[in-house]
C-alpha cells in the first residue's frame, strides 16, 4: 500500500485533502523527526469560511504555508506541513480556509491538543511539556482556551445551594472557590476572599444563566467578608456556618490553652493530638495518658471537655431549639471558665449565633468543598506552585469543574 494513502487514511482526511509526502528529517540535537506534507487536488475549490455565508466552490486566491505539531509517531516527533488556501468570496472577500486537523490560529493539531488536555488532568503541565518537547507556555495557552470554551457551555439555571471556601495560592494570596452542593463540582474560582469575591461570583453566575435571587442556601466559614457579600449579592440565601469550621476554631482554642499551660507543666508538652483527636482515634497508651492528665485537673482537660461538648451538640441535637439550648449552656460554661481562648471562642459563637444555628434547619456542610480543596491542594503541590492565578484557576476548573470538554475538543 502507498505510504501516502496509508497516512491519508490514518489522519482521516476528507476530500480534497490528501497526504502528498512523508519523510524523516534530522531535527534538533540530531533526533529524527517525521514530517507529513498535506495538499489538495489541483483545481480544488472551497466553501467560504464565513459562518453566515453558504457560498460554495469559491475560487482560490493564494496559499499560505503552515506547520503544526502532531502526536508523536512512536519515538519520533511528528509535524504536519500544508499550504492553507485562501479563497475569494464576492461578499466577504479573501478568507483562509479552516483545515480539518487543527483549529484556526493553533500551532498544534486537534489530536495533539486533546492528548495534552487529557494528560493535564493528572500531570503537571511542566512535566507534560518536557515529555513532548515543547515549552509549557505554549501548552498552557491551548489548555486555557479549551477550559474557557467549555465553561461557555455551562448552565447554572437550577443551582440553588452553594458552598464557598477560600484556599491559598501562594503565601498569603488567596482564591475563593464556589461549588454547587447538588452537583458536587466547582462552578466559580475568583481571586481574594472578601465581599468582592461574592460579587464577582454573582456576575459570573449570571453569565451562565444563574439567578442570584434563586440561591436559597450558602455554606461558608465565619468570614465577615463572605457574610457581607452574601447579604448584598445573594439576598434570599440562608447562610450556614459550616460546623467543621466551628469545631476547627474549638480545636485551635484548646491548643492555645495547652501551649500556655505547657509552659508551667512539662507533662503537657508534645501532647497536642491527645486533646484534638476523638478518643476512638487514640491508642490504648494515649488514652491512658490523657485520662491520667485529666485526673490531675489540668486546664487543658477542661478545655478539651468543652470541645467534646460542642461536638456532642452537633451529633445529638435533633432540632434547632435543642441545639440552641446546648450552645447557651456551653457558652456560659466557657465564659466562666477563666480560660481566655475558650472565652474568645464563646464570643465568636455568639457573634455568629443565627448562622451557626441555621445548620440545624438544613444540615448542610462544606464537606464537599473540603474534599475538593484536598484535590486542589494536591494539584498545587504536584505542580510546585503556579506562575499566575489564571493557570491555577484553569487547572481547578479542569480537574474539579466536571466540564464537558467533548463540546470543544471533538
Amino acid at each position: 500500500m502507498d505510504t501516502t494513502l496509508l497516512f491519508t487514511a490514518a489522519l482521516q482526511l476528507p476530500d480534497p485533502w490528501r497526504v502528498s509526502g512523508v519523510e524523516f528529517r534530522d531535527g534538533e540535537g540530531g533526533r529524527r523527526e517525521l514530517h507529513i506534507t498535506i495538499g489538495f487536488e489541483p483545481g480544488s475549490r472551497f466553501s467560504c469560511p464565513h459562518a453566515e455565508c453558504g457560498r460554495e466552490a469559491c475560487p482560490m486566491h493564494d496559499v499560505r504555508n503552515r506547520v503544526w505539531r502532531h502526536l508523536n509517531f512512536f519515538q519520533y516527533k511528528a509535524f504536519i506541513h500544508a499550504g492553507v488556501p485562501r479563497v475569494s468570496c464576492p461578499e466577504h472577500g479573501v478568507r483562509a480556509v479552516p483545515v480539518p486537523w487543527a483549529r484556526p490560529g493553533s500551532g498544534f493539531t486537534l489530536l495533539f491538543e486533546a492528548m495534552v488536555v487529557e494528560l493535564a488532568k493528572s500531570q503537571p503541565v511542566a512535566d507534560i511539556a518536557e515529555q513532548v518537547g515543547e515549552h509549557d507556555t505554549r501548552l498552557w495557552r491551548f489548555i486555557r482556551h479549551y477550559v474557557d470554551q467549555a465553561r461557555l457551555y455551562e448552565d447554572y439555571t437550577g443551582v440553588e445551594a452553594i458552598g464557598i471556601d477560600e484556599t491559598s495560592r501562594k503565601g498569603h494570596r488567596y482564591i475563593t472557590v464556589v461549588a454547587d452542593l447538588a452537583e458536587r463540582n466547582v462552578i466559580c474560582v475568583v481571586p481574594g476572599k472578601d465581599a468582592n469575591t461574592v460579587k464577582r461570583f454573582a456576575l459570573d453566575f449570571m453569565d451562565h444563566n444563574g439567578d442570584p435571587n434563586r440561591v436559597t442556601l450558602v455554606t461558608c466559614d465565619m468570614s465577615l467578608g463572605f457574610a457581607k457579600g452574601i447579604r448584598e449579592h445573594l439576598p434570599n440565601a440562608a447562610k450556614v456556618i459550616d460546623k467543621f469550621h466551628v469545631i476547627k476554631h474549638a480545636n485551635e482554642a484548646v491548643d492555645k490553652v495547652r501551649k500556655t499551660e505547657a509552659g508551667r507543666n512539662p507533662l503537657l508538652r508534645r501532647t497536642k493530638y491527645l486533646w484534638l483527636r476523638n478518643e476512638e482515634g487514640l491508642t490504648g497508651l494515649q488514652l491512658e495518658t490523657k485520662h491520667n492528665l485529666q485526673e490531675q485537673r489540668v486546664k487543658t482537660g477542661r478545655a478539651c471537655q468543652m470541645r467534646e461538648t460542642l461536638q456532642d451538640i452537633y451529633a445529638t441535637s435533633t432540632s434547632r431549639m435543642q441545639a440552641e439550648a446546648g450552645f447557651q449552656t456551653l457558652c456560659s460554661w466557657m465564659m466562666h471558665s477563666r480560660l481566655e481562648p475558650m472565652k474568645t471562642l464563646a464570643r465568636r459563637i455568639r457573634r455568629h449565633w443565627q448562622d451557626i444555628l441555621t445548620y440545624f434547619d438544613h444540615r448542610c456542610t462544606n464537606a464537599i468543598l473540603e474534599g475538593l480543596n484536598s484535590i486542589i491542594q494536591h494539584i498545587k503541590t504536584r505542580a510546585r506552585g503556579f506562575r499566575n492565578m489564571d493557570y491555577f484557576s484553569t487547572m481547578i476548573y479542569l480537574t474539579c469543574g466536571k466540564l464537558d470538554l467533548a463540546t470543544v475538543t471533538i
